[in-house]
């Protein structure tokens, strides 16, 4: 190479790979954005679609049981066509739902659009964080991986917050509109984004511990290439994740309810609502900062916030003067919301690095896991509401305390 066309150092990310995974994070937003649309808007929806509450409540609910069905079988099929046409295909998909739910005559057609966005969940989330990886040296697989998952980050802090806002000026049929506007703009931005590179720019991949090939190689030839994986390390990772999953929706599903008898007022919920999803965002920054450097020592450091954060809010349930219960009810969510912003990409990254050739795949179990995780703990929780409301902080306490003891007993998280 001569001295006229440097390079940058291949342990940094350049502004145009900077650019795509701004992109992929854009793809995420809108993807969780609608996955949470119902919650901000659930009296709208349900008086304009005339059931109940409850009917537009399942609309979470079924999304996640349906996403868990089909995200393998969904996978293997995009591994037919390159990851990239899997990706814009499944925001295509996104856009029609959005469309769908916007133009609903009734709970059938809303439920359909739900389906829709769900049958292409498993797909986008399978592939979005390999396809981040595949963008920067695998250095740099961690950082990228939480640029990606700070997208979600961002759809709890601005998506589902900025769509209820919206949605009680102009009504919620014209904000799924507006999202499907948004839609597309973040589709026609990632063409751009998964189209191949020249060889000369694009930087060795960080996908796996495969040799290094182009950008232009990796993004036009079918993602679903075999080869060797760990799979008792990966399934053992995500039964992990799966556990801490379940200890998370256990509560945050009724999260409401929790601060409520915390704080003896629901107008509190919105505020450390807030809380939660600022945290998600300087977690996110965090673990994008450490997760490369030393992802056993993240992992055991998020995992340790995480139950440190439940368990104080299982502690605020308890009898106390109510300013000190309302400040540790604060301090709590936001050590819960920063460490589950960062198991995330803790996770993912993990996945990928055991998986090597076939992250995408795995990032498919993964993925599945995830859902069952969400439709585990909502309906464990909903056991537990017959008893005190301790119960279910207490019991997410218990949970994500055997995760903890997990890692660092077991280290199912590879080092780098």
């Amino acid at each position: 190479m001569s001295a006229a066309a440097p390079t940058a150092a291949p342990d940094r990310i350049d502004a145009p790979t900077a650019a795509r995974l701004a992109v992929l994070a854009g793809a995420t937003f809108v993807y969780v954005t609608f996955e949470v649309f119902p919650v901000g808007l659930i009296h709208d929806i349900a008086a304009d679609l005339g059931v109940g509450a409850g009917r537009v409540g399942l609309l979470i609910s079924g999304y996640a049981v349906v996403a868990a069905v089909v995200t393998i079988p969904t996978v293997a099929l995009a591994a037919r066509v390159s990851r990239g046409t899997a990706l814009v295909v499944s925001l295509l998909v996104l856009v029609v739902a959005e469309l769908l739910a916007a133009s609903a005559t009734g709970f059938a057609m809303m439920a359909a659009s739900r389906v829709a966005a769900a049958l292409t969940h498993g797909v986008l989330w399978s592939l979005i964080a390999p396809a981040a990886a595949a963008l920067v040296p695998r250095e740099r697989v961690g950082t990228a991986t939480a640029v990606v998952f700070g997208g979600s980050s961002l759809a709890a802090i601005v998506g589902s917050p900025g769509t209820t806002f919206v949605g009680e000026l102009i009504g919620w049929r014209a904000t799924a509109l507006l999202l499907a506007a948004a839609t597309v703009a973040v589709t026609l931005a990632l063409v751009w984004a998964v189209r191949p590179r020249p060889a000369a720019s694009a930087p060795a991949r960080g996908g796996g511990p495969t040799a290094p090939q182009s950008q232009s190689q990796a993004q036009a030839e079918p993602h679903g290439a075999a080869g060797p994986v760990d799979w008792p390390a990966v399934l053992a990772l995500c039964a992990v994740a799966v556990v801490l999953i379940v200890a998370h929706f256990l509560t945050y599903t009724y999260f409401a309810v929790v601060i409520t008898e915390i704080t003896g007022t629901s107008g509190a919920v919105v505020a450390l609502l807030a809380v939660f999803g600022g945290a998600g965002a300087v977690g996110t920054y965090l673990i994008g900062r450490h997760n490369d450097r030393g992802p056993q020592r993240a992992a055991a450091v998020t995992m340790a916030a995480f139950a440190a954060g439940i368990g104080l809010l299982a502690l605020a349930c308890g009898p106390a003067p109510t300013v000190v219960r309302c400040a540790a009810a604060v301090v709590a969510v936001a050590a819960w919301g920063g460490a589950f912003a960062a198991a995330g990409p803790v996770f993912q990254t993990g996945v990928m690095r055991l998986a090597g050739a076939e992250a995408d795949r795995a990032s498919s179990v993964y993925v599945t896991g995830f859902q069952i995780g969400i439709a585990g703990g909502s309906a464990l929780g909903a056991s537990l509401l017959g008893h005190p409301v301790a119960w279910l902080p207490l019991t997410s306490t218990v949970l994500a305390t055997a995760v903890l003891v997990t890692v660092l007993i077991r280290r199912p998280v590879p080092g780098s």
